[in-house]
């Protein structure tokens, strides 16, 4: 598996609050713990990691501690980095949550948001070159950080038609025009709604619009998911969608959610399941995740612990 897009690393700052502060209404947070791990496209990579895939990257962080910090832990998980070029002058993506009483109190975010050099683009690209005659799958993770353009996009489809290897998107609304010809987009019900300019709250709102979707961008599948309402499939080779009702039985926190769908459902396809295999699986898994706070993943034991 080869996953690339935008990578950056999470901070969770854990504390307590006790007060109000005088200098103005927010509160104070004491800091009692912090911990680090890959977010983004990161996060898709500790995803495929927990259920056991081999995995590389294309991508890039800064010349600075925190992408020197991301890029030994994607090693540590036994990623391979090399394609994780790194750049001057450009800071590596950074989201610290601020976290009292298991609640998010504010987030700061350092990044830099324009689209990469034409140069840094091509290098990106090499290390997809190089694989694609070895891979099952590839996942685009899209957080629109300036890396996934519409010309990486589209060496992404024309490689994945040459190689026969299956290509997902979690997209950007901004970028659903460029997405033509993949494999799998597995936006929410709010992206869906949004790229089509209206409200996809009903299953037959869903089931409108990600046909639209669908046939406008001629992707092979579109799996929407819907939060409560659990998912949705389309499949250009069938007339009709197909629902899913929700894995979830407490939600906390549903931060990195989507990842935790795209690597399951992108991987259980890779190794040869059913699109509704698949599904299942993922809908499973993202039931475990948002039980979680911050971004979790699951291992192969735990969704088996939850299977009929």
């Amino acid at each position: 598996m080869l996953v690339v897009g935008d990578f950056m690393l999470d901070e969770y700052v854990h504390g307590t609050v006790e007060r109000i502060s005088p200098e103005a209404p927010v509160p104070v947070v004491v800091e009692r713990s912090a911990n680090h791990v890959p977010g983004g496209a990161g996060n898709v990579v500790r995803n495929l990691r927990a259920l056991g895939a081999q995995v590389s990257v294309a991508g890039t962080v800064g010349s600075d501690e925190a992408g020197q910090r991301l890029r030994e832990m994607m090693a540590k998980m036994g990623c391979d980095t090399t394609g994780l070029a790194r750049l001057e002058g450009r800071p590596t993506t950074r989201k610290t949550r601020i976290i009292a009483a298991r609640q998010q109190v504010c987030r700061l975010d350092r990044e830099d948001l324009r689209p990469l050099d034409p140069d840094d683009r091509t290098a990106l690209l090499e290390p997809l070159r190089r694989e694609a005659k070895h891979l099952s799958a590839v996942i685009i993770s899209d957080y629109d950080k300036g890396v996934v353009v519409r010309e990486l996009i589209e060496e992404c489809v024309a490689l994945a038609r040459e190689h026969n290897f299956f290509l997902a998107v979690d997209p950007q609304v901004t970028h659903f025009e460029h997405y033509r010809g993949v494999g799998v987009l597995t936006p929410n019900h709010h992206e869906a709604g949004r790229y089509l300019g209206r409200r996809l709250d009903s299953d037959d709102e869903v089931a409108r619009g990600g046909a639209e979707i669908l046939e406008r961008l001629k992707a092979r599948q579109l799996l929407i998911t819907r939060g409560e309402k659990g998912m949705t499939l389309f499949r250009s080779d069938r007339p009709d969608c197909e629902h899913f009702p929700t894995m979830a039985r407490e939600v906390f926190d549903v931060t990195g959610a989507g990842d935790t769908v795209i690597s399951v459902f992108t991987l259980a396809v890779a190794a040869g399941a059913s699109l509704e295999e698949a599904v299942f699986l993922s809908n499973r898994a993202a039931g475990l995740v948002v039980a979680h706070v911050g971004a979790a993943t699951v291992s192969p034991d735990d969704l088996l612990a939850v299977l009929p």
